[in-house]
């Protein structure tokens, strides 16, 4: 034999039916590995749900969120006029720290190119 028939031997391509199952087995094996971080998520979150269960910290988290409802049931929330006041009034606030904070950075910047 020589090496121009031995190359055409080895390059020729497989059987139709043999790239089909080699495919069907490549395919199957990512189908079925990728359930495995999904089944160890659910084992993980159960085994701290159960354990929180056991513990009677979801009973606890219940009564916490129970007890905030009804405590803000109790509370008295603003108009819509209070609230515009209120939020024009902060607003004016950040407005002037703002200006002066930059009025300050100006100053000192000045004062120090008068310095050096």
């Amino acid at each position: 034999m020589d090496a121009t028939s031995t190359l055409a031997t080895t390059t020729a391509p497989a059987a139709p039916d043999a790239a089909a199952a080699a495919t069907n087995a490549s395919a199957a094996a990512a189908t079925g590995t990728s359930y495995w971080p999904l089944i160890i998520w659910i084992v993980v979150i159960g085994a701290v749900f159960g354990f929180l269960w056991q513990r009677g910290y979801l009973v606890r988290i219940r009564d916490y969120v129970a007890e905030t409802q009804e405590e803000l049931k109790k509370c008295t929330w603003p108009s819509i006029d209070e609230l515009k006041g209120s939020t024009l009034v902060v607003m004016l606030t950040i407005l002037l720290l703002g200006v002066f904070t930059v009025s300050v950075d100006w100053v000192l910047s000045m004062v120090i190119r008068l310095i050096t």
